[in-house]
């Protein structure tokens, strides 16, 4: 294995930068929120980074020294890809169950479930315009249990599938850490607001995580850092959300509710939030899946005024 490298940028690194040996956590702005996501910077032999929508002074600094030389994406949103336009030298490293939402904005539709032209148009506008999205090139796809080796790196894929149908965690097995990306353990709880969320794989992707045994585990938003016990608890807040959302779905239905109307009253994002066409297309996906689960089960029934409690 090779030496470990610093990370090759002018002046010193950010304060705010948490370094674990050659792997440092580079905190999003905004604390790591939407718009934004914290990256990981791994210096090996090599210069690789994860997710780069963090700081973007920092990553251009970085870009600037011309080392980086693949980027690694957990996953397509939008908010993990804000930079990656500044390392057009790299090799982009992406899920291959989601190519096709790196390579067009189209792309991105059928995984999101954008059927309705508004939706599309401000798809179209704001990727290009606030996530300066642009067609990939340069894509290697990856699979689950893949191994990248960077010096005295190794990089594990690690499926994670629910929040999106590719959602990838990254395992380094010589520094004992794990990043979650996306399973990111804030208090809003599990997120699968795309036509292609799944409820009940993410549930078992939060149930196969919980047997991990590494000592530190990073996300991709909000607090960042975790050990091994915070990441548990972290887990099991996340299960608890699912079900408390199945409750919360049960206690309105005591008398029939359309779709539209449980969108309404917003169980899982509490106040209206702008623009509205979005937040509530996500919301109408997740309280969907909610129904459905508790369709199956016996639970809820669904009648020509709605579905109602059973």
């Amino acid at each position: 294995m090779g030496a470990m490298a610093k990370i090759p940028m002018p002046g010193p690194p950010p304060e705010s930068l948490v370094s674990f040996g050659p792997i440092s956590l580079l905190p999003g702005k905004k604390g790591g929120r939407y718009p934004y996501c914290h990256s990981l910077i791994l210096a090996g032999e090599e210069t690789w980074v994860v997710d780069p929508a963090s700081d973007k002074a920092f990553l251009t600094r970085l870009a600037r020294t011309g080392r980086v030389t693949r980027v690694f994406f957990s996953h397509f949103h939008e908010d993990h890809l804000k930079y990656a336009y500044l390392f057009p030298q790299a090799a982009f490293y992406v899920p291959s169950q989601e190519v096709a939402a790196f390579t067009s904005v189209e792309g991105v539709f059928p995984f999101t479930g954008a059927d309705n032209p508004l939706f599309q148009d401000y798809l179209r506008e704001t990727l290009v315009r606030d996530f300066n999205f642009r067609p990939f090139t340069n894509l290697v796809p990856f699979q689950p249990g893949d191994r990248f080796a960077n010096g005295d790196i190794i990089l594990e894929v690690m499926a994670a599938p629910g929040h999106t149908p590719g959602h990838s965690c990254f395992v380094f097995p010589a520094q004992d850490i794990i990043f979650l990306a996306d399973v990111d353990l804030t208090p809003f709880g599990p997120w699968y607001g795309d036509a292609a969320s799944d409820l009940e794989v993410y549930r078992e992707t939060l149930v196969e995580l919980k047997k991990s045994r590494a000592q530190t585990y990073l996300t991709a938003h909000e607090q960042g850092v975790f050990t091994w016990e915070e990441a548990q608890a972290g887990l099991d807040y996340f299960l608890q959300v699912m079900g408390e959302r199945d409750q919360k779905l049960l206690d309105l239905l005591g008398k029939p509710r359309t779709l539209r109307e449980l969108v309404g009253l917003r169980p899982i994002y509490r106040r209206p939030r702008e623009p509205a066409l979005v937040y509530d297309h996500m919301e109408g996906q997740m309280l969907k899946k909610h129904l459905d689960r508790l369709v199956q089960r016996g639970w809820v029934g669904l009648t020509m005024a709605g579905y109602v409690k059973i």
